[in-house]
């Protein structure tokens, strides 16, 4: 068990850790991904939306 955990610490010091400005503009880019892929699912999402709600409005009086 000692071993195992002298292996994590003899591990966790051989990582790079990143620099604070480095992970401040990791964490913009990672804000400014995810507002690009909310506002294309948020278009993708009302774009078949409609196109279900004109393919229904065309439809329900072809079946009446």
């Amino acid at each position: 068990m000692f071993k195992f955990i002298n292996s994590i610490v003899a591990e966790m010091r051989l990582v790079t850790w990143p620099t604070r400005s480095e992970a401040v503009k990791d964490f913009g880019m990672v804000i400014q991904y995810s507002i690009f892929f909310m506002v294309f699912i948020m278009i993708f999402d009302w774009l078949i939306k409609s196109g279900v709600t004109q393919a229904v409005k065309l439809l329900v009086p072809m079946i009446k």
